[in-house]
């Protein structure tokens, strides 16, 4: 095996690691951004049913 060839292959490998790296940083970032994203939703009420408890539909 000659040196280029080992060398391209250590350069390879060290953007394959790179790039996992950058992806990662930037997963977590978007997981981050999302969790502060809904804690700073405003907590509402459940809304209620339009007509549940009002009106009774029987068949015979």
């Amino acid at each position: 095996m000659e040196l280029s060839s080992f060398m391209s292959a250590q350069v390879a490998q060290l953007q394959h690691t790179v790039q996992l790296s950058i992806m990662d940083k930037a997963l977590n970032l978007g997981a981050a951004s999302a969790v502060e994203m809904l804690q700073q939703l405003p907590e509402q009420a459940p809304a209620n049913h339009p007509y549940k408890g009002t009106q009774i539909d029987v068949s015979v």
